[in-house]
This record gives C-alpha cells, sequence and structure tokens, in this order.
C-alpha cells in the first residue's frame, strides 16, 4: 500500500513512517501542508491508498487538505490526527462540503498499531 504522512514534528513523522515501512508499505513522508499541496497537486496525482494527516501544520491544516484533495480520489482514505479532536469539527466540514468521501479524525497520541490498523482497512469509517 502507498501512504502520504503529513507530520511537522520530526520524531513522530520518522517513527510513524519507519513502522508502516517495516511492515511493508510505501510512505511519502512531509512535514508541511505546503509540502502535501505540492505532492498532491502532481500530475498525474499520485497512486495513493490513506493519508495521514496532522490537522495543525505551521503552515495550514489538515481540514483545508481535506477539503481540497479527498474528493479528487474518493478512493484514498483520509485519517486526520489531532492532540485536541472535536469530532464536530470534521462532521461540520462534512456537512458544507457534501460530495467529501469519508475521513476519520483520531486523537493524539495513538499507537502505531491503531495508526496501521486505520491505514490499511481500507476506505469507509473504521
Amino acid at each position: 500500500m502507498q501512504f502520504l504522512l503529513v507530520e511537522d514534528d520530526a520524531d513522530l513523522r520518522r517513527e510513524v513512517g519507519e513502522y508502516l515501512m517495516r511492515r511493508h508499505h510505501g510512505v511519502t513522508a512531509l512535514a508541511s501542508a505546503a509540502e502535501a499541496r505540492g505532492f498532491l497537486e502532481r500530475r498525474p496525482m499520485p497512486v495513493l491508498d490513506s493519508v495521514l494527516c496532522d490537522v495543525n501544520l505551521p503552515d495550514g491544516d489538515g481540514f483545508e487538505l481535506y477539503v481540497r484533495y479527498a474528493a479528487q480520489s474518493a478512493a484514498v482514505r483520509w485519517v486526520l490526527l489531532t492532540g485536541d479532536a472535536d469530532p464536530h469539527q470534521l462532521d461540520e466540514i462534512r456537512r458544507t462540503n457534501p460530495g467529501l468521501p469519508a475521513a476519520l479524525l483520531v486523537e493524539k497520541p495513538v499507537s502505531l498499531r491503531r495508526i496501521a490498523a486505520l491505514l490499511e482497512r481500507g476506505t469507509g469509517n473504521a
């Protein structure tokens, strides 16, 4: 499987990326919203199975990336990580953007096993 990991915390990004690669997945690990936008705007669009994205990035947020790019490839599973989860925020985003595919909002800290399970499960809700 191919994953995009967007996380500004270098230690967490490295830890998650290495864990997923040990599980024989391809991982593109990026540190910012700008890097993610550049990656997701490539043509043809990169083939991905899942995106794991921090909500609070120094130069943007994971919700903005989800809204902007998730509809382009509905089969890609989006898992959004945050230290201050408010499930109503994601519900509101989906209500105001009805064409978006499902996403999961997961509160940090979260185990590496849980992250892998969420990414590997495929589309839909966990």
